[in-house]
This record gives structure tokens, sequence and C-alpha cells, in this order.
């Protein structure tokens, strides 16, 4: 498998794909970082606070439209 390069945010990886934000974000729950969804943790908001974005690689977006496709196929 080669390295990953790059990442998309889940904002960008919605407008790649064509979809909201949400779809992406339900789309995501299932998948896990051998699926190309990975998890970025920032922790520059204070002792208590933190942001955690969900980047995907390029398999990752492949990954995402299946799924979309499919949730769409079954009516979900």
């Amino acid at each position: 498998m080669p390295a990953t390069s790059r990442v998309y945010t889940l904002r960008h990886a919605a407008r790649l794909l064509g979809e909201t934000e949400d779809t992406v974000s339900d789309a995501a729950i299932t998948m896990f970082p051998e699926d190309g969804a990975i998890q970025v943790i920032d922790d520059d908001f204070g002792d208590e606070d933190w942001a955690l974005a969900s980047p995907f690689t390029d398999e990752g977006l492949e990954n995402l439209r299946y799924i979309i496709d499919n949730t769409r196929l079954d009516g979900s």
C-alpha cells in the first residue's frame, strides 16, 4: 500500500463528492483507518478543550462514494 501523502477534510470531501457535510459525516461513521478515514486531534483550544477533524485519504474518498451510493440504493 502506498504511503498517504495527502488527506481531505470532511468539508472538502463533501465538495469533491457533491454531497452535504452531513451526508459524508453519516457515511464516515462506519469507516476505520484501513478504509481511509483518520482522525486529527488539535489541542490548541485550551487545557480542557480540543477539536477533532475527520480527514480522508484518496482511498477514503472512494469508500465514501461507495457507502453513499449503496445507502441510496438501499433506500436508507
